[in-house]
């Protein structure tokens, strides 16, 4: 019994190998350094979280650091066959949104939801959903694009 079971896994790891996430070819440091951020890779995709630390934020009257309200801009990047598809949230300021969607749209990325999470803030933060399929670089050039069409600096 012992022998058939080991010849069963044995035959496994032959016919399926472990899902080891392989080198990825996505080059996620060229990618963080389009962003001028430190970029992670980890199992296969690239993340970039940027705290948009150049503004006051009052959240029911009272002072909240960035990173608690979520005042940061999140992309990921994962390869898919040939090409490499972005998830992406930038929490944008009320005006800020309509030059951010231009300049996604330019890039042909969608912009998959627009919305708000807290009541009370201020200045009033929305944040924008982004998905986008093509040449990596060419993807994160369009959203540090949209980015560079805000107040970070």
């Amino acid at each position: 019994m012992k022998a058939k079971v080991l010849a069963l896994l044995a035959a496994g790891v032959l016919l399926f190998p472990t899902m080891e996430y392989a080198e990825t070819s996505i080059d996620c440091n060229g990618v963080g350094k389009i962003f001028n951020a430190k970029a992670e890779l980890e199992k296969g995709i690239c993340k970039i979280e940027i705290v948009r630390k150049n503004k006051q934020l009052i959240h029911q009257s009272r002072a909240i650091e960035p990173k608690m309200i979520e005042f940061v801009y999140h992309m990921s990047f994962e390869k898919q066959g040939e090409a490499t598809k972005v998830l992406g949230e930038l929490a944008l300021l009320e005006t800020e949104v309509n030059p951010v969607i231009d300049e996604l749209r330019k890039g042909k990325i969608e912009i998959s939801a627009i919305h708000n999470h807290w009541m009370g803030e201020h200045p009033r933060i929305m944040y924008l959903h982004l998905q986008g399929i093509g040449k990596e670089m060419k993807l994160a050039k369009t959203i540090k694009n949209a980015i560079d069409k805000t107040d970070y600096k």
